[in-house]
This record gives structure tokens, sequence and C-alpha cells, in this order.
């Protein structure tokens, strides 16, 4: 299966119920393709499951839990640090494979009709993985306030596009993000961001699982009401890149900050391998920008050697 465009109902879709799921948007030959890059930052299910205190400890030595200030119970839903033990931050090395999903074509182009400009952000840059067994994962319904200072913005020009690119297969077994469409949820009268069962089971009643095959993107907006769920079978195990976009300016959203950790190779090669228009959503200025001056361009050149910089000298001239 091919990488292929959104289409407009898909997009219509984002906008008005608040997410969409991209059936096999990144063609699963790519996908398949980075495994490689994604298992030196995680270890395969199988690896995980012959040895996950051996794992666990050359990988990631052995970190003590963060104390939480508030302890959820075993069962139901909770916010647990051990949730998301397993995360790495772009850029991740090896091929480059991983990171150039990043910015797959694919992606980048439905976030920016969804949005509405093409003077994108791509803010989040997160690979995730989640082994059924380590932790409860079940969560409760909740919207996104930890991507901005502000409550969201539910509209043009100021929403912003929050989603998960599926590295391997999910299953109604394998931990889907349960969703509420956003007419489903109009109804919701509490003003907190975390709504637990017992307090709306209505809302519970109508969230649905975003299930799709590898390759899949789930879009989502700040305000939709969602959660992840708990795995639905043991041995089983769900890779995920976090993408997140906004329009260019909103300084209030964020959430990685990719230049502590420009020094290292990883990024070095990803930037010269890159276009302007790539480099751009990390917010690297583009040709014609004002900041561009001869001796600009021949610091950047000492800096990334092979990086063809014919296009700012250009809009230079």
């Amino acid at each position: 299966m091919g990488s292929r465009i959104a289409t407009d109902d898909e997009v219509d879709t984002w906008r008005a119920e608040g997410w969409v799921l991209l059936e096999g948007l990144v063609g699963t030959d790519e996908i398949d393709a980075a495994a490689d890059d994604l298992h030196l930052v995680f270890p395969t299910n199988a690896e995980y499951r012959a040895d996950p205190d051996g794992e666990t400890a050359r990988r990631r030595g052995r970190p003590l839990e963060p104390e939480e200030a508030y302890r959820w119970p075993e069962e139901g839903p909770g916010f647990r640090a051990a949730q998301h033990r397993w995360a790495g931050l772009f850029p991740f090395g090896g091929a480059g494979l991983l990171d150039r999903l990043c910015v797959h074509r694919s992606i980048v182009e439905f976030a920016g009709r969804a949005l509405g400009t093409t003077d994108l952000r791509l803010y989040q840059a997160q690979a995730s993985a989640k082994y059924a067994g380590l932790t409860n994962y079940e969560q409760p319904m909740h919207t996104d306030r930890n991507h901005s200072w502000l409550p969201a913005v539910g509209g043009p020009p100021w929403w912003n596009l929050t989603g998960f690119l599926y590295l391997s297969d999910v299953t109604d077994e394998e931990n889907p993000t349960l969703l509420v469409p956003l007419p489903d949820s109009a109804s919701v009268a509490s003003p907190y961001p975390v709504v637990l069962p017992q307090m709306d089971p209505g809302l519970y009643a109508r969230e649905r699982p975003a299930a799709g095959v590898r390759g899949s993107y789930l879009a989502y907006r700040s305000d939709v009401w969602h959660r992840g769920s708990a795995f639905g079978a043991p041995g089983t195990a769900r890779f995920t890149l976090a993408l997140a976009f906004k329009a260019a300016g909103q300084d209030w959203i964020g959430y990685d900050t990719q230049q502590s950790r420009s020094t290292g190779p990883e990024w070095t090669r990803f930037v010269e391998g890159s276009s302007p228009r790539e480099l751009e959503l990390f917010g690297f200025p583009p040709p014609g920008h004002p900041v561009w001056d001869e001796a600009l361009l021949e610091r950047t050149a000492l800096r990334y050697p092979k990086l063809d910089l014919g296009p700012w000298r250009h809009g230079l001239a």
C-alpha cells in the first residue's frame, strides 16, 4: 500500500467533528522501512517480552518512577507515569528514515489544508512505545491542555492539530485512542479538562475507537474529548509518532523544543537532507527571510557542510 493525499471529506471531518482517522495515509512500505530506526529507540515487542527488566535496564538504566501528586487506583482510568515510560524525541538517528516520516508530504499537506495555511510549524515530534502488561494504560476522558498556555480555540485561524502516526497496526486490542466527535460532546457541562466515568457516563458511551493499519494518521483537535484505552490482549504492543502542527506565530502553543538537540549529528544529517519547506516546519528561516546575509550564509555553510544553500543564496540575491 503506497502513500496517498487526504480527501476533502477527511479535511471537512476533522474541521466539523474534531477528529478523523486517515487510514493508510503513509504507505506501509515507508513505515516498514523505518522499523530499524524505531527499534534503535525501543525494543521490539518480541525483545521486550523475552526480558522486560533486562531491556529496560539496557536501554534506560534503572529510572525511578517520578513521584506523583495523586496516586490513581489500580483499576479504572488514570494518568500514570509509567504510561509514558518508553518515549523518544526527534531526531531519532539511525538511517534517518524515522526522522523523515515526521515531515512526510502526505501528513504536512493534510495539516496545511486542515489548518488553512501553508505557513506551518511542527511543534511536537515524539516516538512512543506501549507494551501490554507494563501498566494500566486506560485514561480518563480529557482534552489536551498541555499544548497551550490558553484554553483550546476551536476555529480558524487559531486552532492547532495534534495526531498520531501509527508505526504498527492498531486493532481494538492494541490500545486504540478513544474519541468523541464534537457534535456528540456539545452537552458536556464540566468546566474541567478531565471527566471521570461517574461524572458523565453518557460521554463515555459516545466514544469511538480509532483502530487502523500502520501508516494511518489519527488527527484531532485539542478541544476534542479523548482518552487512551486499556490493552485488550496480553503480549501486544503499540508504536506511534506523535506529530502536532500549528500556524506560525502562535507562540502560546508548544510542546517540544528541537533547538535543544540541534548540536548532535542526527540533526545535522536531517538538515542536510531536507528542503527549505521541510526545515521551515521547525522554524528554520526560509529563503528571503531578513535574517539572512552573506556572513550568516557562510557560517551556516560551516555548520551544515552538505546543505545546498542555493535557495537561500537566491533569496538573498
